[in-house]
């Protein structure tokens, strides 16, 4: 076999360069945690207990820089009965009236309970994610932290109100991207990396078939 015969192309740095750069950007938005509210240690939730019952719920505030599924949501919701989590779209200081972009129910959950939402793409924006307790709910959500570490706000009967408190920290959630919308100078620099690729294997097959 004459090895001298297959063709072989060596690929430009500029080629290599704008193809990891594509690929960077693309895998450097996928399970990206987006919104934070725990502790150090998840197990070791040292802020105060929100109280959660019917009439009683709680929403935390979280954006997102771009479109994107979300992969997880953990919470620190415990008690007993049930909760509908749910994404509501934010636009003030407090949750208004609108219809649940997405939501879940949670039976009898337990602190730290991992819910994988199946299909929740959101685009760019503002969201809250919020707890509304059913009928004979009787539970919590915890807090993370002492330390105040965001916009949040809980409803007494139908009125939300902000949290602005020394003492308590935002309830602990953890929000995690799976997969990002890839931004258009991400399949632009994806594509200019293939097209010399491109380039490069044909003038290389050229220079064989001459050879």
């Amino acid at each position: 076999m004459n090895l001298s015969r297959i063709p072989s192309f060596r690929l430009a740095p500029t080629a290599v360069a704008l193809l990891l750069a594509g690929l960077s950007a693309h895998a450097a938005a996928t399970g990206v945690v987006v919104h934070d509210s725990y502790g150090p240690d998840i197990d070791q939730l040292t802020g105060w207990p929100t109280p959660l019952f019917d009439g009683q719920n709680v929403a935390i505030a979280f954006s997102l820089a771009q479109g994107a599924t979300l992969e997880s949501i953990l919470t620190s919701v415990d008690g007993q009965g049930s909760v509908t989590l749910g994404i509501l779209a934010r636009s003030g200081a407090v949750p208004t009236a609108g219809s649940w972009l997405y939501s879940a129910q949670l039976n009898d959950p337990l602190a730290n309970t991992l819910l994988t939402p199946s299909g929740w793409t959101l685009a760019a924006g503002n969201y809250w994610l919020v707890a509304v307790a059913g009928a004979g709910f009787s539970g919590q959500w915890q807090s993370g932290t002492d330390t105040p570490n965001g916009s949040w706000a809980y409803s007494s009967g139908s009125t939300w109100t902000t949290v602005d408190s020394p003492f308590t920290g935002m309830p602990a959630a953890r929000i995690t991207v799976a997969a990002a919308v890839p931004e258009p100078s991400t399949y632009g620099l994806l594509l200019a990396g293939g097209l010399f690729v491109a380039a490069a294997a044909r003038r290389s097959a050229s220079r064989n078939t001459q050879g």
